[in-house]
C-alpha cells in the first residue's frame, strides 16, 4: 500500500512515445504524454497495467482518423524500493503491436495497456525493463468521493514529464495543487460538464497528460488489520488520471486549471479486464 510520497512515487511516472502508421507511412509522435503502471495483486501472479490518456494512444480519438497504433515506447527511472537513497536506474522498453483498452464512454479520456500475458511483445532497449509501480489497492473507490474523503480543498500531487519549448523533461517533476470542484458531481467549466471528472487548481504543462493524480486523504493509523490507534494520518490515494489542462488561450502550453478522470472509473476498467 502507499504510505507516503517519496522517490518511488515520483519515478512511478513514465514518459511515453507512441508511433502511428497510415498506409505504410510511419509517423513518430515524440514525448506525447506521461503514464504510470498499476500493479494488481492476483494472488500468486500479479498483473501490471500501463495507464495513460486515451488521446495519447488512440489516433482515432484525435485527428488521425484510420491510423493504427504501432508501438509504445516507455522510458523513465527505477528507484529500488529497498534502497530509496540509491541511484535510480534509467529504463527504456518498447511494446510492439499494443492493444490498449478504454471505457466505452467517449468522454472518459483514459486508456490501459496490459503488460503481462499472452500476446504482449516487449523489447528492452536499456536497463532491466523494470519500473516503479503504484498498487491497485491505492485506487480510489466511489465511496471515497461520496463520503467526502476525497473532496474540495484536498491536496493533490502529480508526477509527470512536462514539455517546455517542445522538449520533454529528462526526469519527472512533481506538481501540487488542490481539488477545485465537488468530486461528487460532474466538473463544470465554461458551460461544459465533465461526467466522472474533477477539476483541480494545479499548474500543468503539455506532456503531463496521463499523470497519476494522488490525493492526500486522512486514514486511521493502524497497528494491524483489526485495530488502530484512533489517530489519523494523511495518506496518498490514487484519485485518478490527469486528462490535461484548460488553456486560457489557444497557443497556451500550460494552465492552472487541470482535469482528471476519477479513480473509480479506472478501477472499474481494470476489474473488467481482469475477467476477460
Amino acid at each position: 500500500m502507499l504510505t507516503e510520497i517519496d522517490a518511488t512515487v515520483l519515478y512511478s511516472a513514465v514518459r511515453l512515445t507512441v508511433q502511428y502508421s497510415d498506409g505504410g507511412q510511419r509517423r513518430s509522435m515524440r514525448e506525447v504524454g506521461t503514464g504510470f503502471i498499476v500493479q494488481q495483486d492476483r494472488g500468486r501472479c500479479d498483473a501490471r497495467y500501463l495507464v495513460t490518456n486515451r488521446h495519447v494512444v488512440d489516433p482515432d480519438y484525435q485527428k488521425f482518423r484510420r491510423w493504427k497504433l504501432e508501438e509504445v515506447q516507455v522510458s523513465g527511472y527505477f528507484q529500488h524500493p529497498r534502497d530509496r537513497k540509491g541511484v535510480p536506474e534509467f529504463q527504456e522498453v518498447t511494446f510492439l503491436n499494443p492493444a490498449p483498452r478504454w471505457p466505452s464512454a467517449w468522454h472518459l479520456d483514459v486508456a490501459v495497456l496490459p503488460l503481462d500475458g499472452a500476446g504482449v511483445q516487449m523489447e528492452v532497449n536499456e536497463g532491466s525493463g523494470r519500473f516503479n509501480t503504484l498498487p491497485g489497492s491505492a485506487l480510489a473507490k466511489v465511496h471515497d468521493f461520496v463520503s467526502g474523503d476525497i473532496t474540495v480543498g484536498r491536496q493533490v500531487l502529480m508526477p509527470g514529464y512536462p514539455g517546455l519549448d517542445k522538449r520533454a523533461a529528462h526526469r519527472p517533476i512533481l506538481v501540487s495543487g488542490v481539488i477545485a470542484t465537488d468530486p461528487r458531481y460532474a466538473a463544470a467549466l465554461g458551460g461544459e460538464d465533465y461526467e466522472d471528472q474533477v477539476l483541480c487548481h494545479a499548474f500543468s504543462w503539455e506532456g503531463m497528460s496521463g499523470s497519476p493524480v494522488l490525493c492526500m486523504v486522512p486514514r486511521p493509523v493502524a497497528w494491524d488489520d483489526w485495530d488502530h490507534t484512533g489517530e489519523m494520518k494523511l495518506t496518498p490515494v490514487l484519485a485518478g488520471v490527469n486528462a490535461g489542462h484548460h488553456k486560457v488561450r489557444d497557443d497556451a502550453t500550460a494552465g492552472a486549471i487541470t482535469r482528471f478522470v476519477r479513480g473509480d472509473v479506472l478501477r472499474s476498467l481494470l476489474a473488467e479486464m481482469s475477467t476477460d
